[in-house]
């Protein structure tokens, strides 16, 4: 007969309350940040390496380790 460990499942449902809440914490600080850009009339940020091109961050992952 299969069993539900009470317990374990309350400990579990916590632990993802609080994971989710940190989360959701996060994105609020993000959200915040981007609403100030906003209403300074910032419309685009010009970022010096593009993120979705793998060499840019293999360069940039080398000047991290080895700041000269």
């Amino acid at each position: 007969m299969p069993t539900v460990d009470i317990q374990e499942n309350i400990k579990q449902i916590r632990e993802s309350i609080s994971k989710h809440s940190h989360e959701v914490a996060k994105l609020h600080g993000v959200l915040q940040t981007f609403e100030g850009f906003h209403k300074s009339g910032l419309k685009v940020i010009d970022l010096p390496i593009d993120p979705t091109n793998q060499e840019d961050n293999e360069d940039l992952a080398n000047i991290q380790e080895k700041p000269e």
